[in-house]
């Protein structure tokens, strides 16, 4: 198993991608925390990785907030003992004609898919101590 005793976080891990990539890193032997605002997309990834013998948790997160990221990575990080991946996947978009949308729609979209994945590497990296220089 190539990631035996790793701790992986996935964003968005309760659909898509994300929930793929939590199911196979399960299989090679992570264990999983699923970030996910969508409480029950989230807890099913949880119970499918644990139902195969595997260990995840679900941590509600909205990655559009700063702090909620900080908070679910430290979780994460104090109850595994550690953090190895840090899979920024979440993201959304907004299925209507351009023309229809309104500003905070556009805003909403930027703060996930953005920002979001800003937050993601800055709290990780933070408790990773990820501080090399060219950074």
């Amino acid at each position: 198993m190539r990631l035996s005793s790793k701790v992986a976080v996935i964003t968005g891990g309760g659909s898509g991608i994300g929930k793929a990539t939590a199911l196979k890193f399960a299989r090679e032997g992570a264990r999983i925390v699923v970030f996910e605002l969508n409480e029950e997309h989230g807890r099913l990834v949880v119970d499918e990785i644990i139902s195969q013998g595997q260990e995840a948790m679900f941590i509600r997160t909205d990655v559009s907030v700063f702090e909620d990221v900080q908070a679910a990575v430290t979780l994460a990080a104090e109850t595994y003992g550690r953090l190895d991946i840090m899979f920024n996947n979440a993201g959304i978009g907004i299925n209507k004609p351009l023309l229809d949308h309104e500003p905070a729609d556009f805003d909403r979209v930027v703060k996930v898919n953005q920002y979001g994945v800003f937050y993601g590497i800055l709290a990780a990296g933070r408790k990773l101590n990820l501080r090399p220089e060219r950074f």
